[in-house]
């Protein structure tokens, strides 16, 4: 009954893939079958090393183009829904972890108001409705700093060096993944991290959707 509204509201209103616009078939969400391939063969997990954390994961390559579209859309097109559709399917593709709730990479007041919403809550809204994992959006905060995208491993550190606030402390003994969208030096996730561990020794993995070279 599912598909046969959706193939008459289909008729009416068209639904396109968001990477390449073309129509999509009634049984299609967000990717045709063609761009999912391209995005399935993008996939290339990494184990990466935050100090901070008992572990560290990347799943896609953010250099392949249909990542770096998808991307692009999620983070300056205004389109959240993707980056909930990809924290989705890397929850289908993995098991539920054996932790008791998902914590977002919070944005600063300024840049969450430029935006509109975090990226990394909606990821996390994903992993959600296939996890059933509460999402905690309250205890940490971000100062506002310059962007980061050309900056060094360094420079990063510099920038956010001290950005993190924990402001409401989490249950003792909770474990928690720790969510960014893009993995570059692995900087934002440790120094968050550390934050955490400071008020409270906790267990955290650290966890990214993409990762740059």
């Amino acid at each position: 009954m599912y598909f046969f509204y959706r193939s008459f509201s289909d008729k009416i209103w068209p639904r396109g893939c968001i990477s390449c616009v073309c129509r999509l078939e009634t049984t299609e969400d967000f990717l045709c079958s063609t761009c999912l391939d391209h995005l399935e063969a993008a996939i290339a997990p990494r184990w990466e090393n935050v100090t901070a954390c008992a572990s560290g994961y990347s799943w896609l390559d953010f250099d392949t183009p249909i990542v770096k579209n998808l991307m692009h859309q999620v983070k300056f097109g205004h389109v959240p829904d993707i980056a909930r559709f990809l924290g989705a399917l890397y929850a289908q593709r993995h098991c539920r972890p054996d932790v008791d709730a998902l914590v977002p990479i919070p944005l600063s007041k300024r840049r969450h108001f430029e935006r509109g919403y975090n990226q990394s809550e909606w990821i996390c809204k994903g992993l959600s409705d296939v996890w059933r994992l509460p999402i905690l959006t309250k205890n940490l905060v971000k100062a506002h700093r310059p962007a980061q995208a050309k900056q060094n491993k360094s420079q990063r550190f510099l920038n956010q060096n001290g950005a993190f606030s924990l402001i409401q402390g989490l249950p003792a003994g909770i474990r928690i993944q720790l969510w960014d969208d893009t993995w570059t030096t692995g900087v934002t996730l440790n120094e968050a991290a550390w934050t955490i561990q400071a008020a409270q020794p906790i267990t955290i993995h650290a966890r990214s959707l993409t990762y740059a070279q």
